[in-house]
């Protein structure tokens, strides 16, 4: 078995939105050939980008629609990634960030 990988290029994005909010932002790529996407990701939920190819990551953007208004998370940055799972959280009252994930394996 095993992850079934694109036919060419890089993992697809994935933005899981870990916050109790609904969110949408924007994933942005280092090369001009590259289209950048924009998302939307209800809480509790994943967002899958429907292409990528051989395109490095620059930025994620996210806007966190909370009760207390739309609140703009800590965007990840990178000159250049390959990396393709990251995550919205809540990291203090009304903060957010939008950072990498290292593990999908689940605490017990």
């Amino acid at each position: 078995m095993g992850n079934r990988k694109p036919q060419a290029g890089y993992d697809l994005v994935q933005i899981h939105n870990s916050t109790p909010f609904n969110a949408s932002g924007k994933v942005e790529y280092a090369s001009f050939l590259c289209s950048d996407d924009s998302y939307s990701v209800q809480r509790d939920e994943t967002w899958r980008a429907s292409s990528r190819g051989a395109c490095l990551l620059t930025k994620i953007t996210a806007t966190v629609r909370t009760p207390s208004g739309n609140i703009e998370a800590e965007p990840y940055t990178s000159s250049g990634t390959s990396y393709s799972n990251f995550a919205i959280i809540q990291v203090g009252p009304n903060q957010f960030q939008v950072t990498r994930v290292v593990s999908s394996r689940k605490r017990r």
